[in-house]
């Protein structure tokens, strides 16, 4: 028996697997000396298998689904808030006390250029 049992399978392991299944349940005479391993069991725990795997990829599927949305509304809503930006510039203009708030700043308080070196030392004359 496997050691580590929260780790997946492998694909490659699965269909082996499920290959072994089809091959034990083709037996006529299959008749297991331990009970827990009758053709009954095999089929009941392929079948739950399934079933756990068609529920989980249901849930991917919705959970791709619901990321897709707040993507969409995420950049709905920044669209709508650089919008309401170039509004208030345009209402009050860009050198207004009000864009401050919104936390951009005035066109007066920009600096424009490469920042100059200051000199630190004596007068040159």
């Amino acid at each position: 028996m496997a050691k580590r049992k929260n780790a997946r399978v492998s694909q490659g392991i699965l269909k082996k697997d499920r290959q072994i299944v089809q091959a034990v349940l083709s037996l006529k005479d299959y008749n297991p000396a331990n009970p827990d391993f009758t053709a009954a069991k095999l089929r009941e725990a392929e079948k739950a298998m399934a079933e756990a795997l068609a529920a989980e990829q249901k849930a991917l599927e919705a959970v791709t689904r619901a990321r897709e949305a707040a993507i969409q509304s995420e950049w709905r809503f920044h669209d709508l808030v650089l919008g309401a930006k170039v509004q208030v510039v345009a209402q009050y203009g860009d050198d207004s006390d009000e864009i401050t708030k919104l936390g951009m700043k005035r066109k007066s308080e920009r600096r424009y250029g490469r920042p100059r070196k200051t000199t630190s030392g004596g007068d040159k004359s």
